[in-house]
């Protein structure tokens, strides 16, 4: 989040400074990213930068286990609840070769070694200096909309080709850098950084309604600690106010 930050502060003292219009930035994720991953890239990408057995070996079990057949797992969910699952979200529904388990830690791991790649490509292809990634949602800022937009255009072709994926249609944007990013939880701006919506809401409703203790002091305590990170002076009083008193 600071440093994308760090990136809007000086995209836009270069455009004040040529005095160009609004700066602009392209978000894009990839649909469905975990269970998109093709086994087999992933596996030689790995190859490619060892070639000690005994890493390989492991690199191999873990990457080829079928975590969904192998050993019937027992579903904790409640059935109509996993029914609701889409069917690209899920191992039970991917075709074999694709798909690595979120639960695992490796899978964070492999999710950059996997998506370097494109990290590469952005960075050394496309020339591209402002660029910001975490796991599969990531930002490019730039001068224009038109030369943003035909970097997305550029970027999907690659995932697609390079990568067996796809960007998802609905979570492609270009929008001015002014307006704010949603990004990692906090929409950046330029001069400040705020919490989501969504979380603010979040942090009141459990105000609320958690029922007073350590759980729920536990919980709040997480609100503060991520409201610490973007300026959030007033609404850190607001919700003690709110706690105190069941009121803003």
């Amino acid at each position: 989040m600071r440093r994308l930050q760090q990136f809007t502060n000086q995209i836009e003292r270069d455009r004040e400074s040529r005095g160009h219009h609004d700066a602009y930035y392209l978000q894009m994720d990839i649909k469905s990213f975990f269970t998109s991953i093709d086994q087999y890239i992933l596996y030689n990408l790995v190859a490619k930068k060892t070639k000690n057995a005994e890493i390989l070996w492991l690199t191999k079990t873990i990457i080829f286990h079928d975590c969904a057949r192998d050993i019937p797992p027992k579903i904790q969910s409640c059935p109509s609840l996993f029914a609701q699952l889409p069917a690209d979200k899920s191992l039970f529904t991917v075709a074999k070769g694709k798909g690595l388990p979120i639960g695992n830690l490796t899978s964070q791991f492999f999710a950059n070694v996997y998506l370097d790649r494109l990290d590469q490509f952005i960075k050394h292809t496309l020339k591209i200096k402002y660029y910001i990634r975490y796991v599969d949602d990531f930002v490019i800022l730039g001068k224009s909309y038109s030369y943003l937009e035909t970097i997305r255009r550029t970027i999907t072709k690659f995932v697609a080709a390079q990568l067996q994926m796809h960007v998802h249609p609905q979570k492609q944007l270009i929008r001015p850098v002014a307006d704010g990013i949603d990004f990692v939880g906090f929409i950046v701006r330029p001069e400040y950084v705020l919490l989501r919506r969504r979380t603010i809401s979040e942090w009141r409703w459990k105000v609320k309604n958690l029922p007073n203790g350590p759980k729920k002091q536990q919980v709040l305590s997480s609100y503060h600690a991520q409201a610490a990170w973007a300026n959030t002076f007033r609404l850190k009083i607001k919700m003690r106010m709110f706690l105190w008193t069941g009121r803003i």
